[in-house]
C-alpha cells in the first residue's frame, strides 16, 4: 500500500511534469501518459508487470539541481474493478541526479498483492526480521541505478533501474516462533522463516520518467 493511496495529492502536482517521449508533444499533452515501469517479481509467486502512463507510480518531495529527495517509483496492475491488484513500489528515497552509480535507498521496498477482500503485503522490513543475515541490512534495502538523466527541452529525462528483495511475514506470531526467536536471542534474521510462516520474493525492474524542470529548486 503505497504511492497511489498516500501520496495521491502529492502526484497531483507532480505526476503532471514526470513523462514525455523525446519527441515534441502538444502543449496539451500530459507527460505523465508516456511515463512507462517493467518489474519481474519471482520467489514465492512471480509476477510480471508492465505499466505505462497512470499505472506507473511517481512520488516526489523535492526536485534540485543535483538530487531528488522523497523520490520513489512502482507500478501495478489493475483488477476488473479498476482497483490494485499486484502493485511493487521502490519506497522513498533520496537519489543523486548522477548516471551509472548505485544508489542505496534508507527506505525499504514493497509488492502488495490483492485476490478479492484478501491482501498479502511482502516488505524489506519483514525480509530483515526473517531472512537477513547482514547486521546492516544490506540485503533487505532497495538499490537504484540511473542509466540515464537527460534534458530534453523542459523535461528531464530518468531512466533507471532497480532491485530488492521483500518479505511477507504473519501478522500474528505463533507461540513457537516467539519462543524459538528469543531462545535465540541476538541472532540475525531474528525469526526462523519456515517455523513463523514467512514467505520472500526478489524484485528488479527497469523504469523510464520525465520531471517537469520548472519544479526543479
Amino acid at each position: 500500500m503505497f504511492y497511489r493511496k498516500i501520496y495521491l495529492p502529492l502526484l497531483a502536482c507532480t505526476v503532471a511534469a514526470c513523462s514525455k517521449s523525446d519527441k515534441e508533444t502538444s502543449k496539451d499533452a500530459d507527460p505523465a501518459d508516456l511515463n512507462s515501469i517493467s518489474v519481474s517479481i519471482e520467489g514465492e509467486f512471480n509476477q510480471k508487470i508492465e505499466a505505462r502512463g497512470r499505472d506507473v507510480e511517481v512520488a516526489l518531495l523535492k526536485f534540485t539541481k543535483t538530487s531528488l529527495e522523497g523520490f520513489g517509483v512502482g507500478g501495478f496492475i489493475p483488477d476488473g474493478n479498476g482497483s490494485m491488484k499486484t502493485e511493487a513500489t521502490t519506497g522513498l528515497m533520496k537519489l543523486q541526479l548522477q548516471a551509472g552509480a548505485e544508489q542505496t535507498g534508507t527506505a525499504t521496498g514493497s509488492v502488495t498483492v490483492k485476490s478479492g477482500n484478501n491482501q498479502t503485503q511482502y516488505a524489506g522490513q519483514s525480509y530483515f526480521l526473517y531472512y537477513d543475515t547482514d547486521v546492516n541490512a544490506a540485503n533487505s534495502k532497495v538499490y537504484l541505478t540511473l542509466t540515464e538523466v537527460k534534458d530534453t527541452a523542459n523535461l528531464l529525462k530518468l531512466r533507471g533501474q532497480f532491485r530488492y528483495n521483500a518479505a511477507y511475514g504473519p501478522d500474528k506470531q505463533s507461540d513457537d516462533c516467539i519462543k524459538e526467536a528469543l531462545a535465540n536471542s541476538g541472532r540475525l534474521p531474528m525469526y526462523n522463516a519456515d517455523l513463523c510462516g514467512a514467505k520472500k520474493v526478489k524484485v528488479s525492474g527497469t523504469f523510464t520518467i520525465y520531471l517537469d524542470k520548472v519544479m526543479q529548486q
